[in-house]
């Protein structure tokens, strides 16, 4: 990787090889603690400075997503030599500058806590803001009174009732533009009758995902047949999100012996989301729809780190989630590979590791008129048994195996599991689209999770500035492109 000569940090030293070494070398470094740590600790076999403006990545395997990999923010050789400095006052080589990283103690406990950024360059930019103050405010009613009362210029994570109030007021007004942000209803296929393709289509036919958006979301989203937004080279512009039909959905819970009982119902589930009132909306609203085909759904809203807790161990029937920007179709190989599927049951008590490692176990051979369709799928598949059985004898042995915990779904077909590892070191855009397209024709007629939607990016933004759409994928440099209206 050659880096640009002409990088300087905000302190003036020179960005070079060193620091992006600094860089990732800490984060593959477990006591760091970060959360991408062990994936990077895979894929790179190390990382080198050979010169002063050219790292040398070594690569365990053929890497598709590595240009990708390398979206990281850059900091100065010297925090791994004293890593403290990093969490006192970041330094980067970006147009803005941090000031002030967070507020007084007092403000802290009011969840008042803020960052300023200054422009580094602000003569380049004379009519753009020179410095910009984001401040977490949890109250999205007070985030919401914090623009219109001119103490703040965009307020984001507005929910569909306030943004309605808020853009009738004059000192506002909503700016939006689709987005990435996939929202998606997970079965838990150990579930002996969500197990059953035929009730997960079901379930798919009987929802009316345009009627949600327009009463949910407030018409600001998109309906959704795959993880990625439509348009992006990996989607198959066939899937398209199935179309309601409540006489299908009562055939297919019929043809699956889910006959109404004596309590009224055919089948009662246990719906998890998180405590914002978003979601709630969103969850009951779901409920709402099911329960005329006998469809219970009990909502139970938690804090996002129970909610997790639980989902990764599978104490679910369904929940609701979402994911903020899946641009990279390797997404799909955390959520539906089994390699990353935690158990093959729910078994809390099981005594011996093997009975709760389902991945450890060789993998099953594709169909032959798959194997037909996707010959390089003999060879692929016959190097995923061979390290399955490694696995399994190094758990046996009591070493450490990596294994996933993305799949929370237990979502597993060997074509899929193909498919997605050939995505992961294929050489061309073309040929990664080819795989990631027949992955999800698949998933769409497998139906391990149930898309919703891609919701819009909406902000509320005051009368100071003229503001360009906010980004797709809900970052915020656009807001840094903002001008302020008249002479100042």
């Amino acid at each position: 990787v050659h880096l640009r000569h002409d990088r300087v940090f905000h302190d003036g030293t020179a960005v070079t090889a060193a620091d992006v070494v600094c860089t990732f070398r800490s984060i593959m470094d477990p006591a760091l603690g970060s959360p991408v740590a062990g994936e990077f600790a895979r894929r790179f076999a190390a990382v080198e400075a050979p010169s002063r403006f050219v790292a040398r990545f070594v690569l365990r395997a053929p890497l598709a997503t590595f240009r990708s990999d390398l979206i990281l923010g850059i900091v100065p050789a010297t925090t791994c030599a004293a890593p403290g400095m990093v969490l006192r006052l970041p330094i980067g080589a970006g147009p803005f500058r941090i000031v002030v990283q967070s507020g007084s103690e007092a403000s802290t406990a009011a969840g008042l806590d803020s960052v300023m950024l200054e422009r580094v360059d602000a003569a380049a930019a004379p009519m753009q803001p020179r410095r910009i103050v984001l401040r977490a405010i949890p109250d999205e009613g007070s985030r919401a009174l914090s623009v219109l009362g001119g103490g703040a210029d965009v307020a984001l994570g507005l929910s569909p009732p306030v943004l309605r109030a808020a853009g009738e007021h004059r000192r506002g007004h909503i700016v939006a533009t689709p987005g990435l942000a996939w929202s998606y209803l997970a079965f838990n296929l150990r579930h002996p009758v969500l197990a059953d393709r035929r009730v997960r289509r079901a379930l798919d036919v009987a929802l009316d995902r345009d009627a949600l958006i327009a009463t949910v979301l407030g018409g600001r989203a998109r309906a959704a047949a795959t993880m990625q937004a439509p348009g992006h080279w990996a989607v198959d512009s066939a899937l398209q999100p199935r179309a309601t039909d409540r006489s299908l959905a009562r055939a297919g819970l019929d043809a699956a012996g889910l006959g109404v009982d004596a309590t009224g119902w055919r089948l009662s589930l246990r719906l998890l989301t998180s405590s914002t009132a978003q979601r709630r909306a969103e969850a009951e609203a779901i409920a709402l729809q099911l329960a005329p085909l006998g469809i219970r759904v009990e909502v139970r809203s938690l804090e996002v780190a129970t909610l997790l807790a639980a989902v990764r161990a599978g104490h679910f029937d369904l929940f609701l989630l979402g994911l903020p920007e899946p641009g990279e179709p390797d997404y799909m190989a955390w959520m539906f590979h089994s390699d990353n599927a935690a158990q093959r049951r729910f078994e809390p008590a099981a005594i011996s590791p093997y009975a709760r490692l389902d991945r450890a176990l060789p993998r099953p051979w594709p169909a032959a008129a798959d194997l037909a369709r996707w010959p390089r799928c003999i060879a692929a598949t016959a190097r995923a048994r061979a390290r399955a059985l490694v696995a399994l004898g190094r758990t046996g042995a009591g070493l450490s195996t990596h294994h996933g915990a993305g799949n929370r779904t237990g979502y597993s077909d060997p074509l899929v599991d193909c498919l997605l590892e050939l995505g992961q070191t294929a050489s061309t855009q073309a040929e990664r689209a080819q795989l990631y397209r027949e992955v999800g024709r698949r998933l769409h007629r497998d139906v391990p999770v149930l898309s919703l939607w891609h919701e819009d990016v909406v902000a509320l933004v005051g009368d100071r500035f003229d503001v360009p759409p906010p980004a797709a994928d809900g970052r915020y440099a656009s807001w840094a492109r903002a001008r302020y209206r008249g002479r100042h």
